[in-house]
């Protein structure tokens, strides 16, 4: 039988020997690691899926997880212990013994007699994991296997299979707590417990009645109560030496399993509190007693006692656990135990459809919309399915499996009219789609609500609305035309078409009170409802922003800008001057029809070092953005007289030239360079930025006053140094 004293304590296991056969060891294994099966594969799984609707947390998808998790060695870690094992009976026989071989040594389990198991998997957080179950019961035989399965959401699955295709803990956290029985060496530990709980109430009562006399009443009350408890742990070790540390554990193991079910037996005989005596004599007194002692004594008592002795078999409690390793970490490949899912595989994926019909029946004069609906992998075996609609809170609903095709479906629609015996036929349409809404402007009808929007009547006289349909199959609808005026509020065009509504035009003139008339055409309008409005509620916009240097090159831009709308004798004008206190404006003014009238504008550019001016002349404008101004660059030349002997000459004169007949330039500037005098720039704005080349007279006047030598020369360089020998 496996006794407590001597175990050995390795990295790997705790191992226990037996108390005859001391070749035979019961190991203890510290690591949780996966199940294997037969083959050496993991008895493990996770598999991810992606949900066709949101689950009850909102997510589209989640993981199922499956494994067994053990207390087990590795066949290497197995080696080690039976090798580590086996030295330590050698030692323990002593000098002179055999040694004894990794292989003599047998290795069992420790006999489980009562196990439970607690796990949780990535912290137990909520957010990661939605359910994990497990027995709670690890199996009782064995390397003490736990079946478990749980349930993670799509964040706990990307978070779970990165820990587990990972080095390191695989985010799996499992506590055993075992209990096995052995046999106790020779030594002795004892737990005992005593209470009593002691009452005494003794209660006199006297009383006197005098005819003669006030009556008398006396009372004397002596109440006691006693509470005690003692436990008490005491161990013996005997002939052993508690010097050694093999000893002071197992005394210590010992110890806390006699206080454990000391506790246990204690909490089952606990004394329950004695309660107080009363104080009431009303009954006593109604049989007419005057003199009374009441005396009540209660005493209740209990003792436990626990204990080990020499050679006895004892259960000792242990919590082996461990953060398990990851699935690479213990050898596996992730790619052979994860894979994804469909959760709406084809065969249980059905079309979905709702109908409804978008349109007031009883003011359309509908008497009904029937619509039928073709989908072939159901009509081939129950018939096409055809819905009655007779309101708008109508709703049909069509449902059938795909059987793994397309979820496209034809769909047509037969629109029947109150007190018309024409009926009209839609043609046959085929559609994608889960959601199938006929809306007015399919069922046959053209309704034009039509109401006064802003309307400026101190300026309109009145207005002349006219709307026209396109021909439907070669039959042009009758033309609707309204007189508006300021006691207009509503109209309405209600025509049978037999045939859905096509985009539809027409134009609203404008008779003015100052005598003018403005006529705004219509074009591709939809919808079942038109607002006649001002003529003038469209705008246009001009904007207009500015380029060049204002400081020292352009003076001011005059610009002219004109609109002009011939089709309604309309025209809109505004000048305006930039200058760099106003380098952009926006012109923004009202029109009769946004589409319609052209754009033209006149810039003058004046300039400051010469007074020259551009002149654009008038051009149109296409958009509504113009830029003005040159685009210009800048000459600059600086003039370096260091290298001019000053010993030989007193002074140089120093003309540049620039010129540029396509732009009307032509600009001389001089300079008079002396001894001492530091360099000199010029500087000219110019148009064209690819013509910077000058030209240059330098005079050099000598001391003796001789006649000036002149150089000349020219060039594209920014840096020119003067020299008499250039």
């Amino acid at each position: 039988m496996l006794k407590f004293l001597g175990a050995l304590d390795l990295p790997d296991a705790t191992v226990y020997l037996d108390d005859a056969d001391d070749l035979l060891g019961y190991v203890l294994p510290k690591n949780v690691v996966l199940r294997r099966n037969a083959s050496g594969k993991a008895v493990f799984q996770l598999l991810k899926y992606r949900t066709p609707k949101p689950l009850p947390n909102g997510e589209f998808g989640a993981a199922l997880l499956s494994m067994d998790v053990e207390l087990s060695l590795t066949k290497d870690q197995e080696n080690i212990v039976r090798k580590q094992l086996a030295a330590f009976v050698t030692a323990r026989r002593g000098p002179g013994a055999p040694a004894v071989t990794p292989e003599q040594m047998a290795l069992a389990k420790p006999p489980v007699s009562k196990a439970s198991v607690t796990m949780d998997i990535l912290a137990g957080s909520g957010q990661l994991v939605q359910k994990v179950n497990h027995a709670g019961t690890p199996s009782m035989y064995g390397n003490c296997v736990v079946a478990i399965s749980a349930e993670l959401t799509q964040f706990g699955a990307a978070v779970f299979e990165e820990a587990m295709n990972g080095m390191g803990s695989g985010g799996v956290r499992v506590v055993y707590s075992l209990h096995f029985i052995g046999r106790v060496p020779p030594l002795t530990v004892t737990g005992t417990w005593n209470a009593s709980k002691f009452y005494s109430f003794v209660q006199e009562v006297d009383f006197e009645e005098r005819f003669w006399a006030e009556d008398d009443f006396s009372e004397q009350i002596s109440e006691i109560f006693v509470n005690s408890d003692s436990r008490r742990i005491h161990s013996d070790p005997g002939t052993l030496e508690t010097s050694d540390p093999e000893v002071s554990k197992l005394l210590t193991t010992l110890e806390s399993a006699v206080a454990q079910q000391l506790d246990d037996a204690v909490k089952r005989n606990l004394l329950e509190a004695i309660p107080p005596e009363s104080r009431d004599l009303s009954k006593v007194r109604d049989e007419d007693f005057e003199n009374i002692r009441r005396e009540v004594t209660t005493h209740k008592i209990a003792d436990v006692s626990i204990g080990i002795s020499r050679d006895q078999v004892f259960g000792i409690d242990v919590e082996p656990q461990g953060n398990m390793a990851s699935l690479v970490s213990q050898g596996f490949d992730w790619s052979e135990y994860a894979r994804e899912v469909d959760a709406n595989p084809a065969f249980f994926r059905r079309l979905n459809l709702r109908v409804r019909v978008n349109a007031d029946f009883a003011r359309l004069s509908i008497f009904s919309v029937d619509v039928t609906i073709d989908y072939p992998p159901h009509t081939a075996a129950h018939g096409v399915e055809t819905f009655v609609f007779r309101t708008a809170d109508d709703v049909a609903r069509f449902s059938a499996f795909t059987d793994g095709g397309s979820t496209a479906f034809t769909y047509q629609y037969v629109v029947n009219y109150v007190g018309e015996s024409r009926r009209f036929l839609s043609d046959p349409d085929t559609v994608d789609t889960t959601e199938l809404t006929l809306n007015i402007d399919e069922l046959g009808l053209w309704l034009v609500d039509i109401e006064v929007g802003d309307m400026n009547f101190e300026q309109v006289s009145r207005a002349v609305l006219t709307l026209e349909h396109p021909p439907v199959d070669g039959v042009t609808p009758p033309v609707a035309r309204f007189q508006i005026d300021q006691h207009t509020t509503r109209l309405t065009v209600r025509e049978l078409l037999l045939a859905p509504v096509q985009p539809y035009g027409g134009s609203v003139k404008y008779f003015m009170k100052d005598g003018r008339e403005f006529v705004r055409k219509l074009e591709g309008l939809t919808g079942t409802r038109y607002f006649v409005d001002d003529p003038f509620s469209g705008n246009r916009e001009v904007r207009v922003r500015t380029r060049g240097d204002f400081e020292r090159d352009v003076e001011t831009i005059f610009l002219e800008l004109a609109y002009d709308d011939p089709i309604n004798n309309y025209r809109q004008t505004m000048s305006f001057a930039l200058s760099k206190d106003k380098r952009f404006l926006d012109w923004r003014f009202p029109v009769i029809d946004e589409r319609a009238g052209n754009i033209t504008y006149q810039a003058v550019t004046v300039f400051r070092r010469d007074g020259d001016d551009d002149d654009t002349g008038e051009r149109p404008l296409s958009g509504s953005l113009l830029v003005l101004g040159p685009v210009s660059d800048t000459l600059t030349v600086t003039v370096f007289p260091d290298l001019v002997d000053w010993t030989a000459f007193k002074l140089v004169r120093l003309t540049l030239h620039y010129t540029d007949p396509e732009h009307q330039i032509d600009d001389t500037e001089s300079f008079v360079f002396r001894k001492g005098d530091a360099e000199k720039t010029y500087e000219r704005f110019i148009r064209d930025r690819n013509k910077k080349r000058y030209a240059w007279t330098a005079h050099f006047f000598p001391v003796d006053g001789g006649r000036p030598k002149p150089v000349t020369g020219e060039g594209t360089d920014e840096a020119l140094i003067l020299t008499d020998s250039v």
